[in-house]
């Protein structure tokens, strides 16, 4: 096993000051699976009124509200986690939720055919025929990461794969929705995954992938079948199921946010 440090920090600010500021975070590890979390801290002002529990997929999440005015907000989450290859085991979620499409993954017959005859340019045959479900997602990635250019501001949160597959750019929740959508045609059950990357940057996205046995990650974005380096924070169908930071106000203010996400081997 490896051990890792971690820290993601999200500094928000706003023109003028806003009020009943209610926040949901899905920004602490995931306990078990590959993962031992030896140390955490999720730091939030004092006058945050938080409250703890998991989501309807099993994330960890943390939701609360300021009620008094303030024009800023700053979360930090830190950490020790121990990791071993990547590779989580089944939950009580059936499979079959994650066979079907979502509003973000659904790609029409039409579109799936394009999607074969450009993979049969690029010489990628395995993507057209059955085998084994996790050769048949790391070919999947392969086609993906070959495909898609990662070009930042031109696609939103909101973003389906049906206009993903007609301008071939976007972000890592774009390659990893683009993956899911593809695996679910070829029978495989995908799901979305977010949480940070080693390095230093921003949050991270990529899909799982489930053998009917256990979920095995890949990172489309870096054309990698993970092992180590990746501190999983949530997952769902699509990244509707599972953003790590939302929030709402009272008040006209605009708002700025900058995110900074540090994961380091130690």
């Amino acid at each position: 096993m490896k051990k890792y440090i971690y820290n993601y920090q999200t500094v928000v600010g706003f023109n003028q000051p806003v009020s009943r500021h209610a926040i949901l975070l899905r920004a602490q590890p995931e306990q078990g699976a590959y993962m031992n979390i030896e140390e955490e801290h999720l730091l939030l002002p004092p006058s945050f009124h938080i409250q703890r529990g998991t989501d309807q997929l099993g994330n960890r999440i943390v939701y609360g509200c300021e009620h008094e005015p303030h024009s800023s907000l700053v979360t930090v989450s830190t950490g020790i986690v121990s990791m071993s290859d990547y590779q989580v085991p089944l939950d009580a979620i059936p499979l079959m939720a994650y066979r079907e499409p979502t509003p973000l993954t659904y790609l029409s017959q039409e579109q799936v055919e394009e999607a074969l005859a450009e993979a049969s340019s690029l010489g990628d045959s395995n993507l057209e025929k059955a085998s084994h479900p996790l050769q048949t997602a790391l070919s999947i990635c392969h086609f993906v990461h070959e495909t898609m250019s990662y070009v930042p501001d031109v696609t939103t949160s909101d973003t389906p794969v049906s206009e993903l597959i007609k301008t071939h750019q976007g972000v890592c929740q774009d390659f990893a929705h683009l993956m899911i959508s593809l695996c679910r045609l070829r029978g495989i059950p995908a799901r979305y995954a977010c949480g940070f990357m080693e390095g230093e940057g921003e949050t991270h996205a990529w899909v799982e992938a489930c053998d009917g046995h256990a979920w095995y990650g890949f990172d489309p974005t870096n054309d990698v079948e993970m092992k180590l380096g990746y501190v999983k924070l949530a997952h769902g169908r699509d990244a509707s199921d599972c953003p790590v930071s939302r929030g709402i106000y009272m008040g006209n203010a605009l708002q700025n946010t900058e995110v900074s996400v540090l994961l380091k081997e130690i």
